[in-house]
């Protein structure tokens, strides 16, 4: 018999001699082997079976004090010593036993006092606190698990006692099994210790009586530790995979195999991954024993991994099933992995792997939502498109989104620290194909409506009435307004951009509907003052293309200026986005005076149409951030109304190769855009669409021809990636944003409080982590603030916040910080040589005040 059962019996024996009779509530079931081979001492033992009322019939002798005369018994003041088990919770027997439980004591789990409360932890606290004091808490939250029974408990009872007092406390200070595992195995701080004091014997009987290990009793303390950490790592892998999941190799050593042991092996293991002060011990033993034993190469089952963090090719083996699941075209199943991979151990431990599955997500969000448009996009009319573009919960818009900031993740993450992925790369392509299909439909599509509906596309505003809806309005009231026109800003893009302005501003965002063709001299010219009474396109003498408003010839940004400033009696300047960033005293006197302040953008238009394509990807999300913080900036000096809005849209997908590529239709060419030829005469052709000035809707004689799909017209110069000109939502939807600022309480940052800690001591790789929190010393302060970070050297920006564990907006980098929440941010460094250390910085994102730097981490990357 076991100390544990021991116990129990003492106890109901105690409480018979007290009390006589005793009703047993064994609601848990967990005593039913005890009951078969009970006995007491002069006591009857009675058990429920299946009636209660034979049961009571059973007891009914025990409780007659009358004999058959009417007389008392001679015994009637001596309770009947009684012990009535009942397999069941006490309102289950609605009382059936009350005159018994009246007569005598009820012993249940939870019952008061201690003496009957019957629960098994109960009983096990008592018996190990005298015996084995340490091991109680882990012994209390396996019963709790249901890892150990009664029968458990009475072997370990037997095994543990006497170890508490032994020499493995005097050196560890503590005799918990797992709390000794976990310090041997994570540090070389106690060797000195076991072979002073020659305590390897007593590690070795503890582990092994506690987890089933086999470490040699008289191995020296780093060859027991190399052991320990194998055998714990290879048993949380091999017991948490289906046996018929386990590889050849793994099969054959000899690991614990009882249930007890292998659960308390993986608990162990899950503390000391989430131990902090353990998190880098963990992850070089797992390193170090993966690499020993080629266990990447043994071929696990991915499928028998997903619930695993044991080693680090288990992550890389989940990604690659992810991957897998994205060539088959199963998105579904890959988000479900990422999502339930994202908080892993290794994801955490080694930034990298989180900005990896941030790629495999975006790819299936990728290809779930071009199913979905594939399924909806069959109506015929254009307007219905352009709004199943920009409206719902999830409009189509949103593809080009998640598109465009895959493109820039791949463009900058350089996965190939990794030791490289073939998959990842064919998962990518396969997601640019689809992606490249879905626009192609959309385009032949929308091209077809678009010439059904005569060119004109009913129920949205057309950009040659934003000025006259939204900027005219305000300036007989000396409404101080900006309006800013950006080259090529998407409409996906102007929801962005605005996203992160919805607690400063009052925000108004709209689809406009830029005009054809959609090339910056006409999509410029339709937002001047006058374009809604009709624009004329014509050839200049010097064969060049501009567009006349009124008595007004406009050619250029010049033009477009000096035409806005001749709209009446106003204070009027004009600014390129750079100019309101960093503002000179002069300029910023000036805004602060102006009426109407023009600011233009070219960097979108600028960047696509000349630098390489990586470098278009690289950068593409950053002149968001320009625009938001030249938004603020406008405010900042006394705006009131800004009025954001573009000329056209863009296609930036995959280049364009030789067999999509078309000869323009040739005769007179006044101008030739991939994507739209201007002239007279010429050929017809099947793969492009020719149309009349006039049934665009503009004056003179020229004409234009726009490609029916996706596929281009020759021409020299440019992008192959990246252009606009012709018939697509992308090109043609464009935002139209009012914003209006806030009155809100003056910003203090020193109620704003930042605290940054790095996850590491010091920087080994391109990617590395620190965790920030963010409190509000005011007693009514903002639940979030919305933050920006840099990486510094020596004054020089060297890296930049690629992820965070919540709030990361892609297309700005600004991160929200959610207060008393610690966040994870994951950075990149950009420029390694000659880096010594780096400096983190957070500012507010709408002021610009700096709230908390870290200064000083050391960096030491591996060449």
């Amino acid at each position: 018999m076991g100390k544990v059962t021991e116990y129990l019996l003492n106890l109901i024996t105690k409480q018979v001699e007290d009390k006589g009779i005793v009703v047993w509530y064994d609601s848990e079931r967990v005593y039913t082997g005890v009951i078969d081979n009970l006995t007491i001492p002069n006591t009857t033992i009675l058990r429920y079976e299946d009636s209660f009322f034979a049961l009571r019939a059973q007891i009914e002798p025990f409780l007659e004090f009358i004999d058959e005369k009417g007389r008392p018994s001679p015994e009637c003041e001596v309770p009947p010593r009684l012990v009535l088990y009942i397999p069941k919770a006490g309102p289950e027997t609605h009382n059936a036993l009350v005159e018994a439980e009246h007569a005598g004591v009820v012993m249940e789990p939870g019952a008061h006092p201690w003496q009957r409360n019957t629960r098994l932890r109960a009983i096990a606290e008592q018996v190990f606190k005298k015996i084995a004091p340490d091991s109680v808490q882990e012994i209390r939250r396996q019963i709790d698990e249901g890892v150990l029974n009664l029968e458990d408990l009475d072997k370990l009872s037997q095994e543990a006692e006497g170890i508490a007092t032994g020499t493995i406390k005097i050196v560890f200070g503590t005799a918990s099994a797992v709390d000794v595992a976990l310090a041997f195995a994570s540090s070389i701080e106690h060797d000195e210790a076991i072979l002073t004091k020659k305590v390897m014997p007593e590690i070795s009987g503890l582990l092994g009586r506690e987890m089933g290990m086999a470490i040699p009793s008289d191995a020296e303390p780093s060859e027991a530790r190399r052991k320990l950490i194998r055998t714990l790592l290879l048993t949380e892998l091999v017991s948490s995979m289906p046996q018929e999941s386990v590889p050849d190799p793994l099969r054959s050593m000899a690991l614990p195999k009882e249930t007890r042991h292998t659960e308390k092996i993986c608990h162990l293991c899950t503390v000391w991954r989430n131990r902090i002060d353990y998190r880098d011990a963990y992850a070089s033993a797992a390193k170090a024993v993966e690499n020993e034993l080629g266990l990447a190469s043994m071929g696990c089952s991915a499928d028998s991994l997903k619930e695993l963090s044991t080693f680090p090719f288990i992550e890389k083996t989940n990604l690659g099933l992810a991957e897998e699941y994205i060539l088959q075209g199963q998105p579904d199943q890959a988000m479900e992995l990422a999502e339930k991979r994202k908080n892993s151990f290794w994801v955490v431990q080694e930034p990298v792997y989180q900005l990896h599955w941030k790629l495999v997500e975006n790819c299936a969000r990728i290809l779930s939502m071009a199913q979905r448009i594939r399924a909806e996009g069959k109506t015929a009319k254009s307007d219905k498109m352009v709004t199943s573009y920009t409206a719902g919960a999830l409009p189509w818009s949103m593809l080009d989104t998640a598109y465009r900031h895959l493109e820039t993740q791949y463009s900058t993450y350089e996965l190939d620290v990794l030791g490289g992925d073939d998959r990842l790369e064919l998962a990518i392509t396969r997601v640019r194909q689809v992606y490249t299909n879905n626009i192609q439909q959309l385009n032949e599509m929308f091209t077809d409506a678009l010439a059904d509906d005569d060119f004109h596309i009913q129920g949205f505003l057309q950009q040659s009435e934003v000025f006259k809806k939204h900027v005219e309005p305000r300036l007989p009231e000396k409404e101080k307004t900006a309006y800013v026109l950006v080259d090529a800003l998407r409409y996906e893009m102007g929801k962005e951009l605005v996203d992160g302005l919805q607690d400063e501003f009052e925000v108004f965002i709209e689809p406009g509907i830029s005009q054809l063709p959609t090339i910056t001299a006409v999509g410029m010219a339709s937002l001047m003052p006058g374009a809604e009474n009709g624009m004329e396109l014509l050839s200049t003498k010097g064969g060049k293309l501009a567009v006349q408003i009124g008595s007004t010839l406009i050619k250029d940004r010049s033009g477009r200026m000096k035409h806005l400033e001749q709209i009446g009696d106003i204070k009027f300047v004009s600014c390129k986005l750079g100019e309101i960033i960093k503002p000179s005293k002069k300029r910023q006197i000036e805004i602060r005076e102006a009426e109407l302040v023009a600011v233009t953008s070219q960097e979108i238009d600028r960047l696509g149409e000349d630098a390489e394509e990586e470098e278009v990807r690289l950068y593409m999300d950053e002149i968001l951030e320009k625009l938001r913080r030249g938004i603020r900036r406008l405010a900042s000096l006394g705006i009131e109304n800004i009025v954001v809005t573009a000329d056209h849209g863009h296609l930036f997908g995959e280049t364009i190769e030789s067999g999509m590529k078309m000869d323009p239709p040739g005769g007179k060419t006044v101008e030739l855009h991939r994507r739209v030829w201007i002239g007279n005469g010429g050929t017809e052709g099947d793969g492009f669409i020719r149309v009349k000035a006039s049934q665009l809707g503009l004056g003179g004689d020229l004409e234009l021809a726009f490609p029916r799909s996706l596929a281009c017209f020759k021409a020299k110069g440019g992008s192959t990636a990246y252009f606009h000109g012709g018939m697509s939502l992308q090109e043609m939807v464009i935002p139209i944003i009012v914003l209006k600022k806030k009155e809100t309480k003056p910003f203090t940052a020193k109620a704003t409080v930042v605290e940054l800690s790095p996850s590491k001591p010091k920087i080994t790789t391109r990617f590395f982590s620190v965790n920030t929190a963010y409190f509000s010393e005011a007693l009514f302060g903002p639940e979030e603030v919305r933050v920006k970070f840099s990486v510094k050297s020596k004054g020089k920006e060297v890296g930049f916040a690629a992820m965070s564990a919540y709030g990361f907006e892609e297309g700005t980098r600004e991160i929200l910080l959610r207060r008393k929440e610690t966040n994870a941010i994951t950075f990149m460094l950009t420029e390694t040589k000659g880096l010594k250390s780096v400096s983190v910085h957070v500012v507010d994102a709408s002021t610009q005040v700096e709230l908390a730097k870290l200064e000083d981490i050391p960096v030491e990357i591996a060449i």
